[in-house]
């Protein structure tokens, strides 16, 4: 079984019950190490954040004259790739799982931004995946009136990031991985996409790793 760079351990949960916890919610324990790869990231793939921490270290700087109160320290919020690769094994098998899945129909192409690994066909958002913790997140180009409510999908339409992508399934067990196959089908046959005969599956865990620390833009068929 492989494991996968960044890999959490709790210590006091080793000690304790003899066994690792591999994932917090949204977060991790940083040192002055992995902040410093975290801005590096950062500066290379989000210049814009990166500008704006520059900025607030400036004035961090200027701050220092006054020694009565403490400076927080900046830290990046974890990216998707980041989380991803501190994701438990199960996460990250379906993840990869349903990425091949999605990624079978015709002209779709996956791109990993900060938030999410989304897959679409040219200006067509299809489906997007982030990680949060524990949960696998699906965002599916539908209407929730569409959904069979036993699938339990919520409505995200409210918010401006997932307008075009307004159907969450949350993924936490094999059921659900069932149900998202099926909502990509559905969701597929609403946009008209075709299955691609010749798709070969990717690795998307060592897409992941490449467009972390390969360079690679994040962009694949």
């Amino acid at each position: 079984m492989r494991t996968y760079l960044g890999k959490f351990i709790d210590e006091s949960l080793v000690n304790e019950k003899g066994f690792t916890a591999t994932v917090r919610e949204e977060g991790f324990d940083v040192d002055e190490t992995l902040r410093e790869a975290a801005l590096r990231d950062e500066q290379k793939y989000y210049p814009a954040d990166y500008a704006a921490y520059e900025e607030l270290a400036a004035m961090d700087a200027t701050a220092q004259l006054d020694a009565t109160f403490d400076k927080p320290v900046y830290v990046p919020s974890p990216t998707f790739a980041q989380k991803m690769l501190r994701a438990d094994e199960v996460i990250q098998d379906r993840y990869d799982e349903l990425k091949n899945y999605a990624l079978r129909f015709k002209k779709l192409k996956t791109r990993i931004s900060k938030k999410f690994d989304s897959i679409n066909m040219g200006r067509l958002h299809f489906v997007k995946l982030s990680v949060a913790g524990k949960t696998l997140k699906l965002y599916l180009n539908m209407d929730i009136n569409e959904t069979d409510p036993k699938f339990h999908c919520k409505d995200v339409s409210d918010k401006k990031t997932y307008v075009t992508v307004p159907v969450l399934l949350r993924i936490k067990s094999g059921r659900a991985v069932r149900y998202a196959k099926m909502l990509i089908d559905q969701c597929a046959a609403i946009h008209g996409l075709k299955e691609n005969p010749k798709f070969e599956e990717v690795d998307a865990i060592a897409m992941v790793e490449d467009f972390l620390y390969g360079g690679d833009e994040g962009d694949a068929e």
